[in-house]
């Protein structure tokens, strides 16, 4: 009997720890030697299950969106048809933030590092529209004579200010902060009514 591959299970130690080095030193000082000790490999481990360093950034990409793409899926086949709408808005603009300062810091760093590399920007991209059409989708639903792209336009509205909201939570803003995000949200809503 031979031994059990870890290669998956080492991928993700190793982006794990990328993640968290990327959350506290930032994406262009996150080396491999930092990941290295972070994930308590030596260097030429990391390279053998992740590669170099580009690579390693692509492959955190992927990790990343793929992790907060299943997270939102989940969520929004949960929604109930009566309450679709506020639930999303709960979800989207939750009384505390769900994202946490180091996966925003994360996040950030890779929409940052897509001006220079083309694979990060497409897997950052891509990860963007398909939030703006899961919220697109949930909003045709809730309003179903409204038509497709003022449903689109509406929720990458919405998205954008999730981002935003999101962005600032580490700044701990007064309630009215939240209250007013979520109060433009729903008036943005809420023109799909009339559409």
């Amino acid at each position: 009997m031979g031994r059990p591959d870890l290669s998956e299970t080492r991928r993700a130690e190793i982006l794990d720890a990328f993640e968290r080095c990327v959350a506290r030193h930032g994406l262009d000082s996150s080396s491999l030697e930092l990941v290295a000790e972070e994930a308590g490999m030596k260097r030429s481990v990391v390279r053998h299950y992740v590669g170099n360093r580009e690579d390693m950034i692509v492959a955190l990409a992927e990790h990343v969106t793929t992790t907060w793409r299943n997270y939102l899926r989940e969520s929004v086949d949960s929604l109930s048809q009566g309450k679709r709408v506020e639930q999303l808005l709960g979800f989207l603009l939750p009384t505390k933030s769900q994202t946490g300062t180091d996966a925003l810091l994360v996040i950030e760093g890779l929409i940052a590092a897509g001006e220079q590399r083309p694979e990060v920007r497409r897997l950052m991209s891509d990860y963007i529209e398909d939030v703006v059409s899961m919220t697109a989708e949930q909003l045709a639903l809730a309003y179903p004579l409204a038509k497709r792209t003022d449903c689109w336009s509406v929720a990458y509205g919405v998205v954008s200010i999730w981002f935003n909201n999101d962005s600032l939570a580490p700044l701990q803003l007064p309630p009215k902060y939240l209250k007013a995000a979520r109060t433009t949200a729903r008036r943005l809503i809420d023109t799909l009514a009339t559409a």
